[in-house]
């Protein structure tokens, strides 16, 4: 069904009525019908799709609807255009009265030829009795939303997996001194579990290699591009990379796999290679390695099966309420052992009342055999759980099929897209940000969308799709001229979608010319490697209606002025590409929510972008005029210092003191201080702060006074490199304050624990200079809610480190990095209670594991990386003086030898 896309247009039409209320008098009455209108046909949309039904009428009617929302949306959006430009001319609109009153009438004629068929389309409704359609297999009501259960913050593991991960791992590290090229293959069908299994054993060998690499497989993968992703995730392996893990996930031809080694493994020099792929089909494993014989996903017993399906559906509960019987055994059953299809139901059902009744109906509704069935036939397990979310989440789920296959997404720009896509609306008091958030998190615990990182405070920070669901909003998206995906020959591709998604590789990125694109509102570009072209200025009038364009990593030199003409823009990301300078014609873009200049050579800002008072996200990596090119990061950044330009040579006079105006900024990002003048504390919304490279002797104080009023954060993160740090007061205050990051001198921190803000959870202090190590460990060992603590390179004038009795009673993890000075650790009794993970690298100077740590039975995960050699040795297992200290942790990783900053990364 379509009407995921037609109900985010009509409540795009309620919005507009609002913001353009003057504007739209005499017409009005109209644009509210329409609304109206469209709102009623969202609602009999939502009835039959909950119906199950798959009527060819249906499917006809629904079309039609679409197209004529989508024609509608055009009309809208061409108005808001020529509104905009008209206020442009002129600040008072009566100079353009007649232009006013042509561009209204023109707009009342066409909404008038919209309404009309709307009349006709919804007498066909009744014509064909589409609304007599019987209820043959509705699935129940959804649960409310405040019946949802929080997510852990560190997942369990999955469910039948110990067992398999270990076997893996045997296969894979056999031999492990010979220096053979040595690889194992896991198949299995679509939905087995195959790639999860390679990712557990991935994390849980990865420290034992010196260079580590997962690569997805794509249908038509360039070996150059896999090869430059593999030294890409090495940056610092040069000419030998060592000991080589390579993980090829979902290889699908024997071709492809000759492809891969001849044209990717043999052009890496490593001393030994362990090669670990997924593939569904065995005579690719039998073609990678024909001596060993591949690991084949065999399904879950009946016991694992129930146990999965009851975490999905009831994870505080020991077992199934007596009430449903022996429903859950046989919707196991059904399912045949195989985890996705699990996963899914337990998902959808997790949404659903508890009722015999209910479970019934969805017993009754699957088609069983799909999982015998061909690729087809497999889509019908996604359709069942996009049927039935609600409305509002439908264009959230079909988005995810822009982004490329296997990609980790940062759901901070994901959430941003659909902000400025106009998917959210404001809930009460709680922002769009946090009412998209609370979409996520529903769309994962219906199991369609897979979690990801998660930070200490519970919030998401990357998520994933599985590629059977990534496959179905596809085919979804493209039925209903929602997205299409391009690979690099599109320009021969004729598409009708709103939203383009350019996947490429070496090829010069292309967009099919005007006359194949229906008003694109959207385009997003994915590892494109070469030039962009943008530079015609035709493609700004065929573009006029984007809302988003996304060019990170793009080769891109020059900005033209005509992306000043994209004044319904509202999502402009250039990360990473190569353009030294903003267009001043940028103030034009008046409606933009984020831009991204980060990583590009823009090294000043012009005076235009204070104008977009509109901005909520603002990330810039925007450099110090009083900063010289001997500072200690010059030259670092890849950009030379005669491209550097200074901030008054790119400012107005006294432009700087403008940021004030951006009130709505919620994400501050940026290199360099120029920011901090006397109206930096108006930006009073912001809830996430990151500034590098900042003089404190400048502007320690002006940055402290701000901060006492950034009464919102939830973040932040500041480093200095001149001066020492200037606490503000007010840290008690911040209530949402959960993640902070110091990296700088500091001669002492406070001693009393209420100096911190109450609820922080991650704390991160690197290149301190603290004086008084006792009382920062008294201090910090009192934070009731901290979750993760890394101390990294933190100078103290003893040796000696105490960690208090009962101190850190919810640390879950423990960074301890590059503390040269530290010889002597102790744990005191019942401190560290909740200590699940703990990371010791480059303590070259630490004697021995503390005692204490014995008694700390939490604790799940010990990495020893870079450590004395004498202290490796005395926890050496079985024989090691001190072996008896960390025996009880399931999992010790050791690493030796040298030490690089790729290890400290991987932490």
């Amino acid at each position: 069904m379509a009407e995921g896309a037609i109900i985010s247009f009509s409540q795009r039409l309620g919005v507009i009525v609002l913001e353009e209320y003057k504007f739209l008098h005499g017409v009005q009455d109209q644009v509210a019908s329409l609304r109206d209108e469209l709102q009623w046909i969202s609602s009999f949309l939502k009835d039959a799709a909950m119906q199950g039904n798959k009527n060819e009428r249906v499917d006809i009617w629904v079309s039609q609807i679409r197209d004529l929302a989508y024609d509608a949306e055009d009309v809208l959006d061409i108005f808001i255009l020529k509104v905009k430009r008209l206020r442009r001319r002129s600040i008072r609109m009566l100079i353009n009265y007649p232009s006013r009153l042509i561009t209204l009438h023109n707009l009342g004629n066409k909404i008038d030829s919209i309404n009309r068929r709307i009349d006709r389309i919804s007498t066909y409704r009744s014509k064909y009795a589409l609304d007599k359609l019987e209820d043959k297999g509705s699935l129940g009501k959804d649960v409310a939303l405040n019946e949802r259960t929080a997510p852990d913050l560190v997942e369990d593991d999955v469910v039948g997996f110990e067992s398999r991960t270990k076997e893996v791992v045997q296969m894979l590290l056999l031999n492990q001194d010979s220096p053979m090229f040595h690889v194992v293959s896991i198949v299995g069908m679509p939905g087995a579990g195959k790639t999860t299994l390679a990712h557990v054993v991935y994390d849980d060998v990865k420290y034992q290699f010196d260079s580590c690499a997962w690569i997805y497989v794509s249908p038509k993968f360039k070996p150059e591009s896999l090869l430059q992703s593999i030294k890409k995730q090495n940056p610092r392996m040069k000419e030998d990379m060592g000991k080589l893990l390579v993980v090829f996930d979902d290889v699908r031809k024997r071709k492809d796999w000759d492809t891969l080694n001849n044209g990717v493994l043999d052009n890496i020099t490593s001393t030994q290679k362990r090669i670990l792929i997924t593939s569904r089909f065995g005579k690719v494993a039998k073609r990678a390695n024909s001596s060993m014989d591949p690991y084949e996903m065999k399904p879950l017993d009946k016991d694992k099966s129930l146990e999965l399906l009851k975490r999905m559906v009831f994870p505080k509960k020991s077992c199934f309420p007596k009430q449903l019987k022996d429903l859950p055994e046989i919707i196991v059953r059904k399912c045949e052992g195989l985890p996705l299809a699990i996963v899914v139901l337990g998902g959808l059902l997790s949404r659903k009342q508890k009722t015999v009744d209910v479970w019934n109906k969805i017993l009754h509704n699957v088609r069983w055999q799909l999982l015998q069935g061909s690729s087809t036939e497999w889509l019908e397990l996604p359709s069942l759980s996009y049927d039935n979310l609600p409305n509002f989440l439908k264009p959230c789920f079909l988005y995810f099929g822009l982004f490329p296959e296997d990609c980790p997404i940062d759901c901070e720009i994901l959430i941003q897209l659909w902000i400025a896509e106009g998917f959210i609306e404001e809930r009460g008091a709680e922002t769009m940000e946090d009412v998209a958030e609370d979409y996520l998190e529903e769309l994962i615990q219906r199991s369609m969308i897979q979690a990801g990182r998660r930070r200490f405070n519970g919030s998401l920070e990357t998520c994933g799709i599985h590629d059977l669901f990534r496959e179905f909003a596809i085919s979804k998206g493209r039925q209903d001229k929602f997205l299409d995906v391009l690979g690099s020959k599109s320009s021969a591709t004729r598409t009708m979608s709103r939203r383009l998604a350019v996947h490429s590789t070496n090829e010069v990125a292309k967009i099919p010319d005007s006359s194949s694109l229906n008003n694109p509102r959207s385009i997003l570009w994915f590892n494109c490697l070469r030039n962009v072209r943008l530079e015609d200025k035709s493609f700004y009038k065929s573009f006029k209606l984007l809302r988003v364009l996304d060019l990170q990593g793009a080769s891109l030199r020059i900005l033209p002025d005509e992306i000043g003409k994209l004044v319904l823009l509202k999502y402009l990301n250039l990360h990473g590409a190569r353009i030294g300078k903003l267009p001043s014609s940028i103030r034009n873009l008046r409606n933009l929510l984020t831009l991204d200049i980060s990583e590009t050579q823009i090294n000043g800002i012009p005076w235009a972008v204070w104008e977009l008072e509109e901005l909520r996200n603002f990330y810039t990596n925007l450099h110090s005029d009083h900063q010289n090119s001997n500072s200690s990061n010059s030259g670092n950044d890849g950009v030379s210092s005669n491209l550097r330009c200074k901030i008054i040579d790119y400012y107005h006079s006294g432009a700087p003191q403008q940021i004030g105006r951006l009130r709505n900024l919620r994400t501050l990002s940026t290199r360099g201080d120029n920011w901090i003048f006397n109206d930096f504390w108006q930006l009073a919304n912001l809830r996430k702060l990151k500034i590098t490279e900042v003089n404190m002797e400048l502007y320690g104080v002006e940055l402290s006074n701000s901060i006492l009023h950034f009464i919102y954060l939830r973040e932040l993160d500041i480093s200095w490199n001149k001066g020492t740090l200037q606490f503000p007061d007010s840290l008690p205050q911040h209530i949402h304050l959960c993640k902070l990051r110091l990296s700088g001198e500091m001669l002492n921190l406070p001693a009393d624990p209420f100096f911190f803000p109450p609820n922080l959870a991650e704390l991160r202090l690197s290149l301190t200079d603290l004086k008084e190590e006792g009382e920062l460990m008294e201090t910090l060992a009192a934070l009731k809610n901290l979750k993760l603590l890394q101390l990294q390179e933190v100078s103290f004038l003893g040796n000696q480190m105490v960690f208090p009795a009962d101190g850190f009673p919810k640390l879950i993890r423990l960074d301890l990095l590059a503390l040269k000075e530290l010889q002597e650790w102790k744990v005191e009794d019942r401190s560290l209670r909740s200590l699940k993970v703990l990371n010791l690298v480059c303590l070259e100077n630490l004697k021995e594991i503390p005692d204490g740590l014995q008694k700390v039975t939490t604790l799940q995960k010990l990495r020893l990386l870079g450590m004395p050699e004498e202290l490796v040795n005395r926890v050496e297992r079985d024989v090691g003086v001190d072996w008896y200290k960390i025996k009880h942790i399931p999992t010790i990783k050791f690493k030796s030898g040298h030490f690089g900053v790729e290890l400290l990364e991987r932490v």
